[in-house]
């Protein structure tokens, strides 16, 4: 293997990953996010796990973990876990639709997801820059 070679498989690799906002706060989707009213990890964990992001539903719109959103590549993935009141995509420059119960779907930068009580989740481009960790403290406990 040449010089070249070498210095090439020596760079890091940077890997574009896609971001959300939640409730005021950026975060990367380097490990699957857990969105509900009380979220918990599923019973199978893979690697570190989902973070947990408990959104508050004084109404109780929000099902307990309602939401699972990851990283496919470049793509966000919106997977509703079979919530009791659904979830709303809103894709830009088109008509939102209510996902059905335990659905999968691929959305595009600049989605908007609606869980109820006000909770949206926007979904950002990969090529924005945002650190592993926003510098804010993790997200407070489920109540």
């Amino acid at each position: 293997m040449g010089a070249a070679a070498r210095v090439a498989d020596e760079r890091p690799v940077h890997r574009r990953t896609p971001s959300v906002r939640i409730g005021g706060r950026i975060v990367r989707l380097d490990r699957p996010l857990v969105v509900g009213r009380r979220p918990a990890a599923p019973r199978v964990v893979v690697d570190d796990g989902p973070v947990l992001v408990p959104v508050p539903s004084p109404s109780g719109q929000v099902s307990s973990s309602h939401l699972l959103v990851h990283a496919e590549g470049e793509a966000a993935v919106v997977e509703d876990l079979r919530s009791t009141n659904g979830t709303v995509v809103r894709p830009p420059g088109a008509a939102p639709f209510r996902m059905a119960a335990g659905a999968s779907i691929v959305v595009l930068t600049g989605t908007l997801v609606e869980i109820g009580d006000g909770n949206v989740i926007e979904v950002l481009s990969p090529h924005l820059r945002v650190g592993p960790d926003d510098g804010l403290p993790p997200f407070p406990p489920a109540p």
